[in-house]
């Protein structure tokens, strides 16, 4: 398993940070982490996510169209079909 590259580096720090106003602090909106580290019980940073309500912003509630009532044509009974069921 290899390290991350310097430029790897790099394009993670640039990356900037995400500031969480529920819990009012910066986060890393980019990582490196390799599976070793993950392994080891390094996490990636960021808000807990029990709390996600109050640091995401939620997607408003669509408006479901009614479903259209199918349209059914009554024809009228064939000779001889009358009295069937």
């Amino acid at each position: 398993m290899e390290e991350p590259t310097q430029p790897m580096r790099s394009e993670a720090a640039s990356a900037g940070f995400y500031e969480s106003p529920a819990w009012n602090k910066k986060y890393p909106q980019a990582s490196n982490r390799t599976i070793a580290e993950l392994l080891q019980g390094k996490r990636v940073e960021c808000p807990p996510s029990r709390y996600a309500d109050a640091t995401f912003k939620k997607a408003p509630r669509a408006k479901v169209k009614p479903a259209r009532a199918a349209i059914w044509t009554t024809l009228p009974p064939e000779e001889g079909d009358e009295g069937e069921t």
